[in-house]
């Protein structure tokens, strides 16, 4: 039998990452969300052996370091409409500008 190395072992934090990554890229994309909504969204795309504690608990260490995530220190949520909330979504990036033709 060949062995391909150890198996990998996924923290609670990777897979709330992951959601919180695919929800904001995904069925999110384009809103900035505030913590509590999220911490909703990714129990509902997770299964219930995570608790609600645990999931809240990554979210603040997701909001310390937003990685490729865009912070918004107060911003209206997109999903509840909770105003001057720090959020987190993913920024529009720049379209290219077609070049002119001479």
């Amino acid at each position: 039998m060949i062995s391909n190395g150890p198996a990998a072992v996924y923290t609670v934090a990777d897979f709330v990452r992951r959601v919180v990554d695919s929800l904001l890229r995904g069925d999110c994309r384009g809103m900035f969300l505030c913590a509590r909504c999220l911490v909703k969204l990714t129990r509902d795309h997770l299964d219930k052996s995570y608790s609600k504690t645990d999931i809240t608990q990554v979210m603040d260490e997701i909001f310390n370091a937003p990685g490729a995530l865009t912070y918004l220190a107060a911003s209206a949520c997109g999903a509840c409409g909770r105003k001057k909330a720090p959020c987190l979504g993913v920024a529009p990036q720049a379209q290219p500008q077609p070049r002119a033709h001479p």
